[in-house]
């Protein structure tokens, strides 16, 4: 590792990735802010440990041992960060290097922000962009109710943020994520910023692709634990079951392109 502090910790839980990992390290290595990347592998039998074997990268450090899936990997990986400021880019992702530099420079340069997020490139398993997902500006009660609008995977926050509430929940499979983030922005000020920060692979095997009806289940679950009363319970279920009867009709939902 460099002896200088890194600006940016980036946590990456990959299992059996070396299809697409190549690209994840590469993009990441491509930041020119100090950062550390920090890649938890939970026993791959692959190619994904000789392939972080052969990496010459200061700013890269990893370990591969059993772990309880991905959920406890990014808490092995956020405890072993350093920085100031967390990212968590899964294996199959790629961050868009010269954006998330001045991602981190946004929050460098206006201390009152403690989290940023933005764009995202959606590719297919080639890496061919598909579309350019632009979300609506941050609205905690929004992302309550909708949930999946923000672009989770460009998140950059603030360590203050974690100390306050805590790793994510290993109850949750799918929308652990979506747990973490509710928690964690609260009563953050959170930015949109205005161009993609990660280029997000869509695929057969991403758990976007394979099991989305879980995730939904799991989000839903989460959100009831914050509704305020009966209108509320009433809306989000309405909400959960209007989204999964209606949107696979009218729209490519829950794909997230056209073919």
């Amino acid at each position: 590792m460099p002896d200088e502090q890194p600006a940016l910790s980036v946590v990456t839980p990959v299992f059996n990735s070396a299809r697409y990992l190549p690209q994840t390290l590469a993009s990441v290595a491509r930041l020119t802010v100090p950062h550390e990347h920090i890649v938890l592998d939970g026993g791959s039998t692959d190619g994904t440990v000789e392939l972080l074997e052969s990496r010459d990268d200061p700013h890269l450090q990893w370990v591969s041992e059993p772990d309880r899936g991905q959920t406890h990997a990014v808490n092995k990986g956020f405890s072993r960060a350093k920085g100031e400021l967390l990212g968590w880019l899964n294996g199959d992702d790629e961050y868009v290097a010269d954006a998330v530099d001045r991602a981190v420079a946004c929050l460098q340069n206006e201390p009152g922000i403690d989290a940023v997020y933005g764009s995202m490139e959606i590719t297919d398993e080639d890496g061919n962009t598909r579309r350019v997902y632009r979300p609506w500006p941050f609205n905690w009660r929004l992302y309550l109710f909708i949930g999946d609008y923000v672009t989770t995977p460009t998140i950059i926050f603030r360590r203050k943020l974690l100390e306050n509430v805590g790793l994510l929940d290993e109850t949750y499979v799918d929308a652990a994520d979506y747990d973490f983030y509710l928690r964690l922005l609260r009563h953050a000020r959170v930015e949109r910023l205005p161009e993609p920060l990660v280029r997000f692979r869509y695929h057969a095997e991403s758990k976007t692709g394979r099991d989305y009806i879980r995730g939904a289940r799991e989000a839903l679950e989460i959100r009831l634990k914050w509704a305020r009363g009966p209108r509320d319970r009433l809306l989000m279920t309405n909400l959960h079951r209007l989204k999964h009867s209606v949107l696979p009709r009218i729209s490519r939902w829950p794909r997230m392109y056209s073919e």
